[in-house]
């Protein structure tokens, strides 16, 4: 019967297209004028604004505090916003730190603290609470020694984190070197930066920048505006204290020419690539929506021509994008992607071929359509976000916007046309004023980038000038083999990696108290099992001669062939004894550092995807990293799992402890508990 049933859809489908010229494009209607939902003003006789975006959808309210003290520049100490930002949630004059946490757990709610902001939100009931909460952190924090003493400590550990994140490191070379060091959004906050800050300058920082004559409160949920004002009066009215003068600073100059910078990274089998100059654009420009269309159609999303040529097309990324900010101050246009090393070159050559394409030709008619009925949408569906509505209210007051300047966004949008759109490019794209910045291994890639002509620069990590890397090569005649073959030897070597009859290895690693074991039990002469178990629950794969079995939390899985073929090659004890038995494997030609250890690097070739680096130390032969690449929520990144504490167990050296880092500052570290060699 169900089978007749969609038949007869299908019938009837066919019979409705029938009816229909398709080949006749459909004539758009008149832009709509949107319905926003209005945001409501007052002022606190000491200065502070507030702006209430009612919602009564949901018995839901949020509270963000903001302080517009414009750019900050903090030169030989800078990172101390940061520093303050996380203090100021350290305690205050009424709650300890355990009483405010404690607090707000009981009623359910955020809260969140910056170097110029406060959010906390939760139940509408606890409207009092939320208010109470914010102006306590905002108003009378403590600023403790023992959280400034922590706080510091944990910054440090993420910024030196940051230093294997190739995103991280991108960020701040091309944001040093387009807006110089001595400009606020170029300056770095650094191990050095950080280790110069003090509790007193925490303290002068927030004397001198939290006052309610440049606070805004904005309010957005359930509450009417009589409570609103009620509460906000009761709770930030008694704010004594002004805000004297914000800091000038001039607009960067822009580049002499196009030039290429490089940070040297050797462990990376990827470069990081991002391409732009600094811009001029606030919000409320008569220029911002033909660049909006103009950034849509060049690289927005996966129907942009970037994505379309370097990833469909040339197969070079897993996506390439391009972006623009809108700010009272300078910001930047850009476009980025993450390649292959041994194509960095040539997707070089790509942006830059569809950058000067959007200038110099004008975008067809299909082109210009679906990124502005693209735009129209999302438009459309932000709206529904009260979030979206207290946004508008913000910028309507900072850029002293008209009062129906979000109604005006449609009609604004449709009238940008094909002219428009090659006119921004040409207007904000400098093409002869580009920084082309990349992260990634310099031994394969800056002999390929001086082809294009352009001048190649060399900068550490931190964006300072540095001198051009002297590629380490590695010793003439070393071959691939005889590195692994020395890793095995290193281990014990082959007679006694033989010999083994049986292995139990246990190993645990703790984060955010949740505790995750890691179990190997080998047995002679080819039995494997692995287990990791986790409050998630339990997985296991079992490697019986040829055949691998895998049970997911007590269930087991069916293997396609692809997936089985990818299991086995990891049915060894010991990763080199499978090595052994590839000829595809391949030694890169210069050595490399991996935490001031030199090492020889192996790539393994895998079925899909980029290969998997091994480094072994020259020192010592054994392996000290092992790099993957993998797709993830933000794209493509590299995944370094770091094995050390080398200690011979029954004739034989293992690691105890392997560490992979989960993101800044936070570490997944696993370390061994039990090792039993037979």
């Amino acid at each position: 019967m169900k089978r007749i049933f969609i038949a007869l859809s299908l019938v009837a489908t066919v019979a409705a297209s029938a009816q229909l010229d398709r080949s006749i494009r459909p004539t758009a209607a008149p832009a709509r004028t949107p319905t926003i939902a209005q945001y409501q003003k007052f002022q606190l006789k000491n200065g502070l604004t507030v702006l209430l975006v009612e919602d009564h959808k949901l018995p839901r309210l949020g509270l963000t505090l903001t302080m517009d003290v414009g750019e900050v520049y903090e030169g030989p100490k800078a990172g101390t916003l940061g520093v303050l930002g996380d203090l100021l949630s350290e305690g205050t004059k009424t709650y300890s730190k355990e009483a405010l946490d404690e607090k707000v757990d009981f009623i359910g709610a955020r809260l969140a603290t910056g170097g110029s902001n406060v959010n906390a939100g939760g139940l509408s009931k606890y409207a009092e609470d939320l208010f109470a909460l914010t102006a306590e952190v905002a108003q009378r924090p403590t600023l403790p020694q023992s959280g400034f003493e922590k706080i510091k400590e944990r910054t440090l550990s993420g910024l030196k984190s940051q230093k294997d994140d190739p995103g991280a490191i991108q960020s701040s070379i091309f944001n040093a070197r387009v807006f110089g060091a001595k400009h606020p959004s170029g300056e770095l906050t650094t191990e050095t930066s950080v280790a110069q800050i003090t509790l007193a300058d925490c303290k002068k920082a927030y004397q001198t920048y939290w006052k309610p004559n440049v606070a805004t409160l904005t309010i957005v949920g359930d509450i009417d505006l009589a409570r609103a004002k009620a509460l906000a009066e009761a709770h930030f009215g008694g704010w004594k204290g002004a805000f004297t003068k914000k800091a000038t600073f001039p607009a960067p100059a822009d580049l002499n020419g196009i030039s290429i910078q490089i940070a040297n990274r050797p462990s990376s089998v990827q470069s990081n690539i991002q391409i732009g100059n600094t811009i001029q654009l606030p919000v409320g420009h008569p220029d911002l929506e033909a660049l909006r269309v103009m950034n849509e159609i060049l690289g927005a999303g996966s129907a942009g021509r970037l994505f379309r040529n370097l990833r469909e097309d040339k197969a070079y990324t897993y996506g390439a994008y391009s972006s623009f900010g809108t700010s009272r101050y300078t910001s930047i246009i850009e476009a980025s992607a993450e390649v292959r090393n041994a194509v960095t070159d040539s997707a070089v050559e790509q942006f830059l071929l569809e950058i000067n394409r959007i200038r110099t030709e004008s975008v067809s008619a299909d082109e210009l359509r679906a990124a502005k009925n693209n735009l129209a949408g999302g438009f459309g569906r932000s709206l529904e976000r009260p979030e979206t509505v207290a946004s508008m209210a913000g910028n309507t007051l900072i850029y002293n916007l008209p009062a129906d300047y979000y109604n005006g966004y449609l009609k604004r949008l449709e009238a940008v046309t094909a002219q428009d759109v090659q006119r921004v490019a040409q207007k904000y794209w400098k093409a002869d004023k580009l920084l082309i910045s990349i992260v990634g291994k310099a031994a394969d890639i800056a002999k390929p980038l001086e082809r294009l002509g352009y001048s190649v620069s060399y900068v550490d990590f931190e964006g300072k000038p540095a001198e051009a890397p002297k590629f380490d090569a590695v010793p003439a005649g070393l071959t691939a083999k005889a590195v692994v073959e020395s890793a095995l030897k290193a281990m014990g070597g082959m007679d006694r990696i033989n010999a083994l009859k049986s292995v139990n290895w246990t190993q645990e690693a703790s984060i955010m108290g949740i505790t995750i074991k890691s179990e190997v039990a080998f047995a002679a002469p080819n039995t494997l099992v692995q287990k990791q178990t986790s409050p998630m629950g339990a997985n296991e794969t079992r490697y019986e001669g040829d055949n691998v079995t895998v049970v997911a939390n007590g269930k087991a899985k069916e293997l396609s062939a692809e997936e089985k073929a990818a299991l086995m090659a990891d049915r060894f004890l010991i990763d080199e004894l499978g090595l052994l038995e590839r000829a595809d494997l391949k030694l890169q030609a210069s050595k490399v550092d991996v935490n001031g250890v030199p090492c020889y690097a192996l790539e393994i070739p895998q079925a899909k995807g980029d290969p998997i680096v091994k480094l072994y130390s020259i020192a010592t032969g054994l392996r000290v990293r092992e790099a993957r690449t993998q797709e993830g929520p933000q794209g493509k990144a590299v995944v370094n799992v770091d094995y050390s504490d080398y200690r011979e167990v029954g004739g034989i050296k293992f690691p105890h402890e392997s560490k992979m880092p989960l993101q800044p500052g936070m570490d997944l570290i696993f370390k061994t508990t039990v090792l039993d060699v037979k």
